[in-house]
């Protein structure tokens, strides 16, 4: 397998362990936990099964030069804080699905920040790509043809969301650049834990947990999937692939998403949100092709 194919997969993977995320949010929402709490666990559990694996495989990997911690930092603060506390309001003040479909407001920005910072063609086959994707989301979330509309706080904080992430993958992909993406995931992660500390309500926390341990094993779970797994695959994905088709191959994530919500939410399933399930398939194989065989500048 190519690195084109590999990288693609592993952010298809990625996207996939993303999209199962609100079976895990609405569980420890319901019991009690507000979003920093939430992310505050998952970054938790995530730091200390990173450090376990970096252990036990090649303690090398906790090596990391001076000059690379601040844009660590930059990342952590942005992955753990910023993107979390967005996310995790939109889904629990809105839908689900509407979280998903202004998170990936998000290629439009990775896109043009990719061309702006790293000289990536936006390409005829990436733009196409990037109009199916908007348009396939839309329409596999039900926001088109259902007349839902959320707070304007919700959707102020899914575009917001959208940016955090598109920020995420471009200085995620600078990071696994120059250094190993085990190394650059682990720092990630811990300095997204270390920023959430202030706001994790530890005495509250606490209490809950001994009230139902169960939110311990599901705060786990949620970290190997959505956390663990997600990142480490992300982040080998950005060190194959550019960083705009990255952001087209995640868009897997508002199919599982959705999926999810039919599957175990019972959600409507419908002709619209199959067309649009069928976009983002389509986006997918486009942005597969050679950029030398169907596309061309568009400066």
């Amino acid at each position: 397998m190519d690195d084109n194919r590999k990288g693609a997969l592993l952010v298809i993977l990625a996207g996939t362990c993303w999209g199962v995320i609100s079976i895990f949010i609405n569980y420890l929402s319901a019991a009690g936990l507000g979003e920093m709490q939430i992310s505050f666990l998952r970054q938790l559990f995530a730091v200390l099964v990173f450090a376990l694996v970096i252990l036990v495989r090649d303690r090398s990997k906790f090596r990391i030069p001076l000059k690379d911690l601040a844009l660590l930092m930059l990342v952590g603060f942005i992955n753990g804080v910023l993107f979390n506390f967005l996310y995790f309001y939109t889904i629990i003040n809105s839908r689900a699905s509407i979280a998903v479909v202004l998170l990936y407001t998000s290629p439009v920005f990775v896109i043009i920040l990719a061309r702006i910072f790293f000289g990536e063609k936006i390409t005829r086959n990436k733009f196409t790509a990037l109009v199916l994707t908007v348009a396939g989301c839309l329409f596999v979330t039900g926001v088109i043809g259902e007349g839902y509309m959320p707070p304007p706080v919700a959707i102020l904080t899914g575009v917001l969301t959208g940016l955090a992430y598109a920020l995420n993958n471009i200085l995620t992909s600078a990071a696994v650049k120059k250094n190993d993406p085990l190394t650059v995931t682990f720092y990630t992660l811990f300095f997204s834990f270390l920023f959430l500390i202030p706001f994790s309500g530890w005495g509250s926390l606490t209490s809950l947990c001994r009230a139902n341990p169960m939110i311990l094993v599901v705060a786990f779970l949620m970290c190997l999937v959505t956390a663990v797994f997600a990142q480490y695959f992300f982040s080998m994905g950005l060190k194959l692939i550019e960083s705009g088709k990255a952001a087209i191959y995640g868009a897997t994530e508002p199919i599982v998403g959705s999926l999810v919500g039919i599957l175990i939410f019972h959600e409507e399933s419908n002709l619209m949100k199959i067309a649009g399930i069928i976009m983002v398939i389509a986006a997918i194989l486009l942005i597969g092709k050679s950029d030398a065989e169907q596309g061309e500048d568009m400066r």
